[in-house]
């Protein structure tokens, strides 16, 4: 069985990361798949897709070291809105991705203890789509 469905996440201020897992886990109860694989795609070049733990801390440590590697002072030459602009899309590409998944075993998200999914939104908040994929029986 394949079920294709889309997620809408507002996000409120950039950068950010937003908790996803709890709307993929209703989505995969619905598709009705007890074994298989969730696989989820950000449809933006500027928000992405990680699982990792969900204490807040951790994404502040992130995001710091991002602004350390990424510095708005630097000359970019994707410029044209802003070194926000680039820094976010660059951020995408080489830090974080567009995409992740997760196992679906007896119909449930199986993840590790403190993993979680989250949309990161790198520059303006808005409301993202996420792309979820559930294939299993």
């Amino acid at each position: 069985m394949v079920s294709l469905r889309q997620l809408s996440v507002p996000t409120s201020k950039a950068p950010q990361f937003v908790d996803i897992t709890d709307a993929v886990q209703r989505e995969v109860e619905a598709s009705g798949v007890r074994e298989g694989v969730a696989l989820l795609r950000s449809r933006h070049t500027t928000a992405a897709l990680t699982c990792t733990e969900g204490d807040p801390t951790i994404h502040e440590d992130c995001l710091e070291l991002l602004r350390e590697q990424m510095p708005l002072s630097r000359r970019y030459r994707h410029s044209y809105e802003g070194a926000e602009n680039a820094v976010a899309h660059l951020a995408g590409m080489m830090v974080f991705g567009e995409s992740t998944w997760a196992p679906i075993r007896d119909g449930k998200l199986d993840l590790g203890t403190w993993q979680r999914l989250f949309l990161v939104e790198l520059f303006e908040p808005r409301t993202r789509t996420v792309d979820v994929a559930i294939l299993g029986e």
